[in-house]
């Protein structure tokens, strides 16, 4: 329970950090951090189409698993 206390702190932490950075507005503050997933979502698109899914042992983003 002292590792899940410790790891909440930590978050909140960060989130106060990226707060400060764009001077406490959260919309600003959100965009960046949506922007920059988009951006490592798309390298990690343009990245598995060069790997061969044996370098990955068939792993696949969450989102490219197609349920039957």
């Amino acid at each position: 329970m002292q590792a899940v206390t410790q790891c909440m702190e930590q978050q909140s932490d960060e989130v106060e950090e990226i707060l400060a950075l764009f001077g406490g507005d959260a919309r600003k503050a959100l965009h960046a951090v949506l922007s920059d997933c988009h951006h490592l979502h798309e390298q990690l698109r343009l990245t598995s189409g060069a790997m061969s899914v044996g370098f990955t042992r068939g792993w696949l983003p969450r989102d490219r698993i197609f349920d039957d």
